[in-house]
């Protein structure tokens, strides 16, 4: 090029680059077109730039494929004029790549000249004491780069990353702003939605819902136990569990549905554009359908164990729901309070709050209830374990505190028929601890779903052990031993592969390994599907204090069990009450004609065995026919 031409050229450069900098190009949109004008008004046959990213250089642009093809292998290589021009910061200016004494680079240097280029320039782009990037120019003809070429293009890169500097400026205001929008809508812990996007979200789609005739539904959660993991665990493994539980819950839902947490263990879900009409009562079936669908799925979501701070916890959630047509409220205890088909988003989202705190009164209820049959008034188990033993509780299985005794259950002459695995604690200050003392606790964290899956380990390998110790005893040791379940881990999506695998690790067979429930687990809708995969497998079902909470007798015909326990509290004064003499003959009655063998528990005295044998009870268990003990005493008195 004329040196006389150069100023010219150089004006049309630096307005051609102004111009690209005054629109709202980002720093490396500016760098292309850097490239672009550079070729365009130099006297060069190549240019490329690389961008400092903080530790490397990184290729951005070059004009044509022979240019691209050395700059990639500069920031392969992390070497090249491109290298030296940043990390010295001065003009590298080579003007026969095939000099003899040109030495550095050789990799590059082959490279560039298998492409058709012999000279280079590199130019580093420096603006507050930093070097953003760097300007590189080839030529295919050796020769001297004159100073005025290297001052144009000098002044060029000084005014490209003047305005790179405002690019970046304008973008990170852009992104600051965009974040301190996402930080006022969005929780900052899960990433989702917040009350204010919710309520918005919530309105728009009332007001949709209206124009087009559809539902809107609204799910409140509120974790069950929450503050026991943060007590037992700590803060930290609780917003692992929050966490969680917003990435698995969101994955499972519709793109147009909006999961929110609202604070606390508190979340809510959003379900847009529901049918508001059916073939079901009130013209509402199909709409009940997809709330009951979409409840079953979070409960699903919820039961998949997670493993925080070292154990298996499995999250459960009391869900409160309400449309926008009506107040939906699913659980046991709910009803339906009038609804409103103008119903604002404040009203809709407290109707689902009111749902879920009847909910959880309702499981609160139901606790109660079961403390109060299994423990006299005033007994200790009966009050909630201070906030130390939780914390111990939550590292009693890996110190191996935690064991299994086992009590017989026998038949009607005496002989062994299975054996029943109790947990029990030992606690290095309040000494061996019964499980009723912490499994409230267990289940309140969480935490039994990992001592559960220990405990079916533990009773498979004794069983093991008594097939071989016991070959030649007298009666052969028990046939099965039944490991006690909560409706929490009955619902464990784990709970089939980890029997199956105790079973094949021990050589067991599924009928050696009952699973044993309380009545008022049944009230849990996820059990009876739990329930009769295990007995699809082969595991004998039995139910534990039958006739006292959820079902009642007719409730045998639903449920696949193999036996049913008559509650002690039928037992006690069994002698001197015939009224509690007519309900055993009517339970073991019933039993007998739908194939269900009754135990009779809470046998203290040789009176009571005979008189639950008379009432027809295939089975007995109780301290006349065994003490809960360690799987060796049981041993020694069977083999003796």
């Amino acid at each position: 090029m004329n040196p006389d031409a150069m100023p010219e050229a150089m004006s049309a450069a630096l307005a051609e680059l102004a111009a690209a900098a005054s629109g709202q190009a980002g720093p490396e949109e500016l760098l292309k077109h850097l490239v672009d004008i550079t070729v365009e008004h130099l006297d060069v046959d190549g240019a490329g730039v690389m961008i400092d990213d903080g530790s490397l250089l990184r290729f951005v642009y070059a004009d044509h494929a022979a240019v691209a093809s050395a700059e990639q292998l500069q920031q392969l290589m992390q070497e090249g004029p491109c290298h030296d021009a940043r990390s010295f910061r001065v003009e590298v200016v080579v003007d026969d790549l095939l000099d003899p004494v040109q030495t550095a680079w050789p990799q590059y240097v082959t490279r560039a000249v298998e492409e058709g280029f012999r000279s280079v320039v590199a130019i580093p782009l420096i603006s507050r004491d930093r070097v953003w990037g760097a300007l590189d120019l080839y030529r295919r003809r050796p020769g001297t780069w004159r100073l005025e070429e290297v001052h144009w293009a000098r002044l060029l890169a000084r005014m490209s990353v003047a305005y790179l500097v405002l690019a970046a400026d304008r973008m990170h205001l852009a992104r600051a702003q965009q974040d301190l929008a996402h930080a006022s809508t969005h929780d900052a812990l899960t990433g989702l939605a917040n009350r204010t996007l919710l309520l918005d979200r919530l309105q728009h789609a009332l007001y949709a819902a209206r124009r087009h005739q559809r539902a809107v539904a609204v799910f409140f959660l509120d974790l069950d136990g929450f503050k026991a993991i943060n007590d037992t665990l700590g803060h930290a493994a609780g917003d692992t569990v929050l966490a969680t539980v917003a990435t698995r819950v969101n994955a499972s839902l519709r793109q147009e549905d909006t999961f929110a947490r609202l604070g606390g263990d508190e979340f809510v879900l959003l379900c847009e554009d529901l049918p508001l009409g059916g073939d079901g009562p009130g013209g509402t079936g199909e709409l009940e359908q997809h709330v009951q669908a979409v409840t079953t799925r979070l409960h699903r979501v919820l039961a998949r164990p997670l493993h925080v701070a070292g154990v298996d916890l499995v999250v459960s959630a009391s869900i409160g729901v309400a449309v926008s047509s009506d107040v939906i409220d699913l659980e046991p205890a709910g009803g339906r309070p009038p609804g409103t088909a103008q119903v604002t988003a404040e009203d809709l989202l407290a109707a689902a709050d009111a749902a879920m705190y009847r909910a959880k009164r309702h499981r609160r209820d139901e606790h109660s209830h079961d403390g109060r049959a299994a423990t006299a008034p005033g007994d200790r188990r009966t009050r909630r374990p201070g906030r130390h033993l939780e914390r111990q509780l939550a590292q009693a299985l890996t110190h191996q505190q935690l064991q299994v005794h086992y009590q017989p259950i026998t038949d009607t002459e005496g002989g062994v028929h299975a054996v029943e695995a109790l947990l029990r604690w030992q606690h290095p200050q309040h000494g061996l601890l019964p499980a009723a003392r912490f499994v409230d606790l267990a289940v309140d964290t969480g935490l039994i779903v990992a001592i559960g899956h220990w405990v079916i380990d533990q009773t498979c390998a004794q069983m093991a052990r008594w097939q071989r110790q016991l070959a030649g005893a007298r009666d052969g040791g028990p046939e099965c031993a039944y490991v006690n379940l909560s409706a929490r881990e009955l619902a464990d999506p784990a709970l089939t592969a980890t029997l199956a695998d105790a079973l094949g690790t021990h050589g067991l067979r599924p009928q050696q390994v009952g699973l044993e429930l309380v009545e008022d687990s049944f009230s849990d809708p996820d059990v009876l599907p739990g329930l009769q995969e295990q007995q699809r497998r082969g595991h004998p079902l039995s139910v534990d204090d039958f006739g006292t909470g959820y079902s009642s007798l007719a409730r045998l015909v639903e449920l696949p069990v193999h036996m049913a326990k008559i509650d002690r509290g039928f037992i006690t004064g069994l002698e001197d009450d015939p009224r509690r003499r007519a309900l055993v003959d009517a339970v073991v009655t019933v039993a007998t004609s739908l194939d269900v063998q009754v135990i009779a528990e809470g046998v203290e005295t040789a009176a009571q065995a005979t008189r639950v044998t008379q009432a027809g009870c295939h089975y007995l268990q109780g301290f006349h026919c065994g003490r809960p003990e360690p799987a060796d005493v049981l041993t020694a008195r069977w083999t003796s």
